[in-house]
């Protein structure tokens, strides 16, 4: 591998990127490994030094005896998900050392495998109760001073367990609330439909945007009820999303935890 000076901005993660080749220390002379940020700095016996950004660097081979290594030129390396294989003076490996990377199934993945599960069903239903709760809370949550018991209880019954609730807003907001929804999937990789083992069909983008059409209906006041306007209730929907856009973030991420946990007891 040939030196270079690139470098990147500092702070940045740094992954080996296109190109990035294996970057080895012979035997000739001794050699020591040191770093800045974002590169390994090599030093030879007559004190001059080669920078190789990490960037550009796939794997070392690395001579055991006459190149001395950093701690902190390992864990650069260990960072950037570069290994390291030592050589003894016959070419024989001595050891390698790995980066302590934890692949993790993707949304989508995770998804697939947790619905296709023999009660993969009964399974999505459970996690509907559960959002359907934690959304009857943040409706309690903000207003449990005007709450009956017996209002809460009917509406705990209602919109948990048989997911019915009043709605009060203008139907086409619910629109934009889909519209919302389909685009937040997308922007994860997600499609709108998961498949149980029957090849039963569960709308993720319906019961989402109903999570937060329940939301809203329940939050929100009364004057709400009036907009006819399409402009108005345009920018009713905007103010909303963006001051409530961690709450569909929030159910997809319990979703996945839901499903990680299942697939990793």
């Amino acid at each position: 591998m040939t030196p270079t000076t690139q470098t990147t901005p500092s702070g940045r993660t740094i992954r080996p990127g296109p190109g990035a080749r294996c970057l080895y220390l012979g035997s000739r002379e001794r050699k020591r490994v040191t770093c800045t940020a974002e590169a390994l700095v090599v030093t030879n016996a007559s004190a001059q030094t080669q920078r190789y950004p990490v960037a550009r660097v796939a794997r070392v081979v690395s001579h055991a005896d006459l190149v001395d290594w950093s701690g902190q030129a390992l864990a650069l390396c260990m960072r950037a998900g570069i290994p390291i294989t030592w050589l003894d003076t016959h070419g024989q490996p001595v050891g390698s050392v790995y980066p302590q990377i934890r692949p993790t199934l993707s949304l989508q993945t995770a998804l697939e495998v947790w619905s296709e599960h023999e009660q993969g069903v009964q399974r999505y239903q459970n996690w509907l109760i559960n959002r359907r709760m934690a959304v009857l809370m943040q409706w309690h949550g903000q207003h449990a001073s005007s709450i009956s018991p017996q209002q809460w209880e009917n509406t705990k019954r209602e919109w948990v367990y048989q997911a019915q609730f009043s709605v009060h807003l203008p139907l086409a907001l619910r629109g934009l609330c889909l519209a919302y929804v389909a685009a937040q999937l997308a922007s994860v990789g997600m499609v709108p439909t998961l498949w149980g083992p029957k090849l039963e069909g569960m709308d993720l983008d319906e019961d989402l945007c109903q999570l937060l059409w329940a939301e809203m209906n329940l939050c929100a006041g009364t004057l709400a009820n009036k907009v006819q306007e399409d402009a108005t209730r345009i920018a009713m929907f905007e103010r909303w999303s963006t001051q409530n856009a961690a709450a569909l973030c929030v159910h997809l991420a319990h979703l996945h935890r839901t499903a990680l946990k299942a697939l990793h007891p």
